[in-house]
C-alpha cells in the first residue's frame, strides 16, 4: 500500500425520494451574456438549436434540452459499466440508480468519513474519497466489498481518472494536487499552492489538467508529450465575485465545462479563443450547493452528449449535442 504522509458535513436534507419532484427544464437560445429557463412538470420544447456536422465547429449555443430528476447525493457521482449512476447517501451509503430510477444499497455506509470524489475505473471498480478519514476506498461493483486503496491523505476531496487508472486526487489540507500510477505504485505531487482545490478534470488528450480552486477561479496545469514534467498552475478562469467553482468535465474538443458552486451557472470555456460562455443558469430554489458534473457512459439511457448535474437536491440533464471525453469505464466489461 503507497501512502501520501503530509470537515465539516451539510445539514441531512429529506431522504431520496420523498416525493415525485421530477421535472423538466427547457433551455431558450441567447447569445452567451444570458440564458433563460422555465420549468414545468411536463415535457417542453427542446429549444431552437440543432447539432450538425462537425460537433467542434458547431457548438450549441445552449442546451438542446434540461430535464431534472430527485436524487439527493451527498457531492460526486459516476456511471458504473452496469448501466447505473453511482453516488454516496446522506447515510454515506453508496447507492446505484439504473437508468429506469430503480435504487439499489451498493455498499454500506462510511457517513463519519464524508464521502466527496467518485469514478469508476477501467475494470469497472467504483473509487470514494473520504475527506475526513485521509483515504481513497475501492469498492466492488458486484459483491460492494470495500478495500482501502489509498491511505495517508490530508482531506481528499476531488478525484479525476486517466488512461491506466492513473489517479488524480487533491488535498484540501495541504492545497496540493497528486498523481498516483496503480501499475508502479508511485505518487507524485504535480502542483500545490492552492487554497482549497475542489475538482479536477483532464482535457481528452491528458496533457492537461485543470484545478478549481474555490473562489481563487479555475486553473490549468499542462504537461509535456513523454514527460512527467508538469507545468506551475495558470488562471485560466476568474469566478465573479462572491462565487466558487468546484465540478468540472471536458469534452472531445477539449472544451471544459463548469457549474457556478452557488448559483447553478453552467459554463463553457474554450481553449482555443480563452473565451468563456454561459450556457444555461440552472436556477433551482431548492438548491445551494452545485457540487458535481459527468458526462453520461454511453450505457442505457445515460448519454455522452448530455452532463448530468447535481445540486445535492436533484441531478439536471443537460443535453450539449456534444460528446464528453472518453471515460475509464469505456473499457470495462
Amino acid at each position: 500500500m503507497w501512502l501520501f504522509f503530509a470537515g465539516c458535513r451539510d445539514p441531512e436534507p429529506p431522504a431520496p425520494g420523498d416525493d415525485d419532484d421530477d421535472t423538466t427544464v427547457t433551455a431558450t437560445g441567447h447569445t452567451g451574456s444570458e440564458a433563460s429557463t422555465g420549468s414545468s412538470g411536463h415535457t417542453g420544447d427542446v429549444g431552437e438549436h440543432t447539432a450538425v456536422g462537425d460537433p467542434c465547429a458547431s457548438l450549441v449555443a445552449a442546451p438542446l434540452s434540461v430535464t431534472a430528476v430527485r436524487i439527493e447525493t451527498t457531492e460526486d457521482f459516476d456511471f458504473d459499466a452496469q448501466a447505473r449512476l453511482i453516488y454516496a447517501d446522506w447515510n454515506g451509503n453508496l447507492v446505484a440508480v439504473d437508468d429506469q430510477a430503480r435504487e439499489t444499497l451498493l455498499s454500506p455506509g462510511d457517513w463519519y468519513s464524508d464521502a466527496r470524489g467518485i469514478q469508476v475505473t477501467s475494470t469497472g471498480d467504483i473509487l470514494v474519497n473520504y475527506i475526513s478519514g485521509g483515504k481513497i476506498v475501492k469498492v466492488d461493483p458486484n459483491t460492494g466489498a470495500r478495500v482501502d486503496f489509498l491511505t495517508g491523505l490530508s482531506g481528499p476531496n476531488a478525484l479525476e481518472i486517466g488512461d491506466g487508472d492513473v489517479v488524480y486526487v487533491t488535498e484540501t489540507g495541504t492545497g496540493r494536487v497528486l498523481k498516483y500510477d496503480p501499475v508502479t505504485e508511485q505518487g507524485t505531487m504535480i502542483a500545490s499552492g492552492f487554497n482549497y482545490p475542489n475538482g479536477l478534470a483532464l482535457s481528452p488528450d491528458q496533457l492537461t489538467l485543470y484545478v478549481s480552486d474555490d473562489s481563487s477561479g479555475i486553473f490549468s496545469i499542462h504537461r509535456d508529450p513523454g514527460s512527467e514534467v508538469w507545468s506551475a498552475p495558470v488562471l485560466v478562469f476568474n469566478p465573479a465575485s462572491y462565487e466558487a467553482y468546484d465540478a468540472m468535465e471536458t469534452d472531445i474538443c477539449g472544451n471544459l465545462y463548469s457549474v457556478q458552486f452557488y448559483s447553478g451557472k453552467l459554463f463553457r470555456y474554450e481553449p482555443a479563443n480563452d473565451t468563456a460562455t454561459l450556457l444555461v443558469d440552472l436556477d433551482d430554489p431548492q438548491s445551494l450547493l452545485w457540487n458535481a458534473i459527468r458526462w453520461g457512459s454511453n450505457r442505457g439511457a445515460w448519454r455522452r452528449d448530455t452532463l448530468y448535474v447535481t445540486s445535492r437536491n436533484k441531478i439536471f440533464a443537460v443535453e450539449l449535442g456534444v460528446d464528453g471525453r472518453n471515460q475509464p469505464v469505456d473499457l470495462a466489461p
